[in-house]
């Protein structure tokens, strides 16, 4: 419709609520919708966030003629930036990327935006104006920059999502495929520092820590011992007894995990943890059949502490503490295994079998100028004490007897029960042969005072004999024959 103007003329009517276009400078909206598009079609690529991010600055670069950019953000898991310009000179780029990121503004006159997605904050995008930002250029390029900024930053966020979740999965991925490795290996580890060693070396990357370390627990001592750590150069702590740690007391009782603070953890653990420059720590108790076995820690130094240090950090470690546990585990069923394999029961002695071992050894790593000996022993009276104080008695006796012969050997020396009431010693590197018999005379001494069986006084003798061999070519059960051979009473 049309309404007259002055003069008659008709002009056409203005419908309300509109205004009328403006020019946009530095490029039309058409165009920078169409420089956009072009970017987000350009992220289907897959390209890596580096290429991307160029590629997202060039398109910004065709919606913005006239306008120098930059993009300066921060990479997870890594203290450097990663910044990419167009229309800056090089040797510039690092030091406005740097004042970008930290808050400022790289140069007068620039439209600054933030790199931001819903799950963290990125960096920081900025167009400057003119070619770079010592050249001062046309103000008016930037005018009506910040939409387009802000659309590119969006883009540009969405970059950064997709790498941070492909380099996460790549990390989960190397972490599933280190605890399988870690599996094989505890299964095939054949003792428990053995096993300690494999878990340390693997915690780090598992985990996400800088060092790990684990602990055994002795029972006898009331202490953890450290056996195995990683990450660090210096030597490992020796021990922490649970007198003077509360927070392993709590451990022991409870079989929970525990975070180790420095300012709020008890004066034992503060100082280990000074020690090493470590802050912040998860301790996991090691624990399997409602056995405890020790402790597996994961730590950080000041400043390096992550944000889900008691969420997914601990689930890894306990996943860790899990693997080592059973490991620990089934190492000490074999142990204990072997040592009924190789022990008396009652006297918690070796067995025919180990002293026999344990005295070809002897006999095949013997000097020239050494010697071997063998001394075999058994009691007179057994029988008796049997018949008149009961078979407890009779246990308790040879007890008593296994104990005095282990206190009055050498500490190289092996003292076996052969069965029944027969003991014998296994006497490696002897100067000369008469060192065998300064030790029968020692072995008889320990008949010489009576023993205390239900707190009366009874007195046993024993028969002993001893074989010494010289040279090469020992023969085990030739030895130990002549030692049974040569029995002599008290």
């Amino acid at each position: 419709m049309r309404t007259p103007e002055r003069g008659g003329r008709l002009r056409p009517a203005r419908r309300r609520g509109t205004t009328p276009p403006v020019a946009e400078p530095g490029g039309t909206a058409t165009a920078r919708l169409a420089a956009l598009e072009a970017a987000a079609a350009g992220l289907s690529s897959g390209a890596e966030s580096a290429e991307a991010l160029t590629g997202l600055l060039e398109s910004a670069a065709r919606a913005l003629p006239g306008a120098a950019l930059l993009i300066a953000v921060t990479r997870p898991g890594t203290e450097g930036l990663l910044s990419r310009a167009v229309g800056i000179p090089a040797e510039q780029v690092a030091g406005l990327a740097a004042v970008l990121v930290s808050g400022g503004v790289p140069a007068p006159g620039a439209v600054v935006v933030d790199v931001v997605s819903g799950r963290r904050w990125h960096g920081r995008l900025a167009a400057l104006p003119g070619s770079g930002p010592e050249e001062g250029g046309d103000p008016d390029a930037l005018a009506g920059a910040a939409g387009t900024l802000l659309a590119h930053a969006g883009l540009a966020a969405a970059v950064l999502e997709r790498s941070a979740a492909g380099e996460e999965a790549r990390r989960e991925a190397a972490r599933a495929e280190a605890l399988l490795a870690l599996g094989s290996a505890l299964a095939a580890a054949p003792d428990a520092p053995a096993v300690c060693v494999e878990a340390a070396d693997v915690l780090p990357g598992v985990v996400g820590c800088d060092r790990a370390t684990l602990l055994l627990w002795e029972t006898g001592a009331g202490r953890l011992r450290a056996v195995a750590g990683s990450g660090s150069a210096d030597p490992l702590p020796l021990e922490l007894y649970a007198e003077d740690t509360p927070e392993l007391v709590g451990m022991l009782t409870d079989r929970t995990p525990r975070v180790l603070r420095w300012e709020t953890c008890s004066p034992a653990v503060r100082d280990l943890l000074g020690a090493g420059g470590i802050t912040d720590a998860l301790a996991v108790p090691l624990v399997c059949g409602g056995a405890f076995l020790g402790v597996v820690t994961a730590s950080w130094p000041a400043g390096r502490e992550p944000a889900g240090l008691e969420g997914e950090h601990l689930g890894r470690l306990g996943a860790v503490a899990d693997q080592v546990a059973v490991a620990l585990d089934r190492v000490r069923l074999a142990d204990a295994l072997r040592h009924q394999a190789t022990h008396d029961s009652l006297t918690g002695l070796p067995n025919r079998e180990l002293l026999r071992s344990r005295l070809e050894t002897a006999l095949t790593t013997v000097r020239a100028d050494q010697h071997v000996g063998v001394l075999c022993c058994d009691l007179d009276g057994f029988a008796a004490v049997n018949a008149e104080h009961g078979a407890q008695a009779g246990d308790e006796l040879l007890r008593q007897v296994a104990a005095r012969l282990r206190a009055a050997v050498r500490p190289a020396d092996t003292v076996a029960r052969l069965g029944a009431d027969e003991f014998a010693v296994v006497l490696p590197g002897l100067s000369s042969p008469g060192d065998a018999e300064a030790v029968l005379v020692r072995v008889r001494a320990c008949f010489t005072e009576p023993f205390r069986l239900a707190r009366r006084p009874v007195r046993v003798g024993t028969a002993v004999g001893v074989a010494v061999h010289s040279g090469e070519w020992g023969q085990a059960d030739e030895l130990l024959r002549a030692a049974l051979a040569d029995r002599r009473g008290a």
